[in-house]
């Protein structure tokens, strides 16, 4: 069997070299390596001045010099031209942080084309938010707010969904976006946007039904007959609760799930699992519920009749979400394959929050949507 010749040109991978043979010291030169300056290291002026208000590259000093990670030594090396302190500078600073290669390729794909990414640690008070703040490239680091939070993570980083959502809500009350890295082991970088998101709906919930209609729906479920994976209802009159059950064989078929959810939300004959809670505050939505199996999920999410639209979205508890972000980042690549959007969905005390991750890349001076 001959193998088909490949009609499209494979992206480009980039890598980056370091130029061991311009290191350390030399007053022949123009631009001088950075020297040691506690845990960050020192460039003096006039360089300094350039890479500070042109490129929001490390804090200023009162001096007019500029302190930088070492992540930034190696942007300003890659970009700037600016000779490492000595050839041994890169097995010595991973031994001092062996997240460096991660974190300088993200700053380094993090800042394509002009966007200014500036490790939180050059702004003590918001270390506690994220690895670092961004600007857009068409604004003014030194007159403008920044408008981007980031957080960066390796796929095979444990991810804890509570802490992601604090970090979102902080993000939002600062009226600024979250934004995720994510690196592989191939060292390829991927972006995310991370937003709390309410969905909802346009169909009629349990508790704005009338009375009559609840009536008649109890009536008919009380008599259904069971199956394997749910239940059967046989119909002679209106079913009056659209958001339950699948028309089928002149009847409903209600899944085991929904079964439960009225055992537990509606009769109240046990106490409600966080499943049924779970469903509850997305019924409640006006949503309509089917299952994700197809999409790697629990459920497609619909906000009107699933005959007249698409799923907007695929829901997955957080019980039930990956534990890595090599997960998640697969379960949102299948969601966006199929035109949908992937959300997280999280408890926090009585309340349900919905977090929704997609996919993002430099240059969109937006939100996604």
């Amino acid at each position: 069997m001959v193998r088909q010749r490949r009609k499209f040109k494979p992206r480009a991978r980039t890598t980056r070299s370091l130029d061991l043979d311009n290191v350390g010291s030399d007053e022949t030169q123009k631009i001088q390596p950075p020297t040691a300056f506690g845990n960050l290291w020192k460039i003096l002026p006039p360089l300094s001045t350039r890479l500070y208000e042109k490129s929001a590259l490390g804090h200023r000093l009162e001096d007019g010099s500029i302190a930088l990670t070492a992540s930034e030594v190696l942007f300003c090396h890659w970009h700037r031209h600016v000779p490492l302190p000595n050839a041994s500078w890169l097995e010595s600073e991973l031994e001092k942080n062996p997240r460096l290669i991660y974190e300088a390729i993200i700053l380094d794909v993090g800042r394509n084309g002009g966007e200014m990414i500036v490790p939180s640690i050059h702004r003590p008070n918001l270390e506690h938010l994220s690895w670092a703040i961004r600007w857009h490239r068409d604004r003014n680091h030194l007159k403008d707010d920044y408008q981007s939070s980031v957080s960066i993570a390796t796929t095979h980083d444990v991810l804890d969904w509570n802490n992601l959502l604090v970090w979102c809500r902080q993000s939002k009350e600062m009226n600024i976006e979250s934004e995720l890295f994510v690196i592989d082991d191939e060292l390829d970088v991927t972006m995310y946007k991370i937003d709390l998101i309410n969905p909802c709906g346009n169909l009629v919930p349990w508790n704005e039904l009338r009375e009559s209609d609840k009536t008649n729906f109890l009536n008919q479920w009380n008599n259904r007959t069971l199956t394997e994976s749910g239940s059967y209802v046989g119909l002679h009159s209106p079913w009056n609760w659209q958001q339950i059950g699948v028309e089928h064989m002149s009847g409903r078929v209600l899944r085991k799930e929904e079964d439960y959810f009225i055992e537990h939300m509606i009769v109240e004959n046990a106490p409600p699992s966080e499943e049924s809670l779970l469903m509850n505050d997305l019924l409640n939505r006006g949503l309509l519920l089917r299952p994700g199996f197809k999409y790697g999920c629990r459920w497609r999410v619909y906000d009107g009749d699933l005959n007249e639209s698409h799923a907007p979205w695929l829901i997955q508890p957080h019980k039930e979400a990956a534990t890595t972000w090599e997960g998640v980042c697969l379960s949102v690549r299948l969601a966006e394959g199929v035109h949908k959007q992937w959300v997280c969905a999280i408890p926090e005390g009585d309340a349900w929050r919905y977090l929704r991750i997609q996919r993002w890349s430099p240059g969109k001076n937006s939100s996604a949507s």
